[in-house]
């Protein structure tokens, strides 16, 4: 009650706006019911592995061409929402622009992915793990957008939240890189903190990052956490590149 009445205060000195079309908002956080309608979410036909969408009428479950002949380490992986329009502007907005207010929102859509029924063994006695930052892009940036999506998260599921993974080398950002020189790039750059090592053993992971592109950053830290003691791993991010 004291929090509602909190909100209902502050949203009269500061009159809650729509973060895409700014448009004043009677009720809700930061979207209005139009904007959020018009975001685009991650629907069958995709990939069982990678999630990668495709078009047309498939109602079987299939691999996509890029994940043939290749092994992952993780169980699979599922977006959110397309890298387009309002979602993109959503995520760029809290890495880039320091909204972290957007972590919120974009929790309570990977919520509602958490449905899927592949995720039902993660969800009883899992954990959220975030993709980490290394210490000196975190300090710059001044937060880790993943792990602020993945406390969000955890509030809304209950699922607990755990900061199990470091970033051991300050890797090159890897927008413009190919598939093999991301691999390379990201080898050995994760591990998974020794304070922490205990509370991994044998439990299933969901991974949690704001983009999934080539998979290769997710299938690293898959990979750490497996290796580690975790049962299993699945990636959920906000975006699809």
């Amino acid at each position: 009650m004291l929090k509602r009445t909190t909100n209902r205060i502050l949203d009269l000195i500061y009159p809650a706006s729509c973060h895409l079309c700014e448009c004043a908002l009677t009720e809700g956080r930061h979207l209005c019911t139009t904007c959020r309608d018009e975001l685009k979410p991650v629907e069958p036909p995709f990939c069982s592995h990678c999630g990668e969408c495709y078009d047309g009428q498939i109602s079987e479950q299939f691999t996509c061409p890029n994940c043939h002949q290749l092994e992952f380490a993780f169980q699979f992986a599922i977006a959110s929402l397309h890298s387009s329009g309002g979602g993109r502007e959503l995520v760029h907005d809290l890495k880039y622009m320091r909204q972290i207010q957007l972590a919120d929102e974009l929790a309570r859509m990977m919520q509602t992915t958490l449905t899927d029924s592949r995720f039902q063994p993660y969800l009883k006695d899992g954990l959220l793990v975030p993709v980490p930052l290394h210490w000196m892009r975190q300090r710059k940036r001044r937060f880790n957008q993943a792990e602020e999506i993945c406390k969000k998260l955890s509030q809304h599921t209950h699922i607990p939240s755990l900061k199990a993974l470091k970033r051991t080398r300050n890797t090159h950002t890897q927008t413009r890189f190919s598939r093999v020189k991301r691999l390379e790039n990201l080898h050995a750059a994760f591990a998974v903190s020794k304070r922490l090592h205990k509370r991994i053993q044998g439990k299933p992971v969901i991974l949690i990052d704001d983009v999934f592109t080539t998979g290769s950053t997710a299938n690293e830290c898959a990979k750490v956490l497996v290796q580690n003691g975790a049962e299993k791993v699945a990636i959920l991010t906000a975006l699809r590149g």
